[in-house]
């Protein structure tokens, strides 16, 4: 834990490298979150059937959530929202100049009780 989805749209005009962004995340988020930078599970997804708005101009988004159980301080969950859009905003630094962009984090608290998983202890 925790689990990183990034959702952007196909039309962001920087030219990024999703593991990296993801990586400099992971880096932000293990100093502000108290996260182990070996649990995080992170993905990438480039978006190209999405509709923002009423379509009139040409209008962008990223949006970031990181899933984690819940426990941490409502102030905790503001720095790791606030960190991690600091990194977005960089990588989406010329789409935010050039278009209508909105870049949001979300910090969604898991239920333990209600979450399984599976592990494989292979090295």
């Amino acid at each position: 834990m925790p689990h990183l989805v990034l959702e952007y749209s196909s039309n962001v005009r920087d030219s990024f490298d999703p593991t990296a962004v993801l990586a400099e995340i992971h880096t932000a988020l293990s100093a502000t979150g108290g996260f182990r930078p070996q649990d995080f599970k992170s993905r990438a997804l480039r978006l190209d059937t999405y509709a923002v708005g009423d379509g009139s101009r040409e209008q962008s988004f990223a949006n970031l959530d990181v899933r984690t159980f819940a426990g941490k301080s409502p102030e905790n969950r503001a720095a790791i929202a606030e960190a991690a859009l600091a990194v977005l905003t960089r990588a989406f630094a010329r789409t935010m100049s050039e278009t209508s962009c909105d870049i949001s984090v979300q910090v969604t608290e898991l239920d333990r009780a209600s979450y399984a998983r599976a592990r494989s202890e292979h090295a």
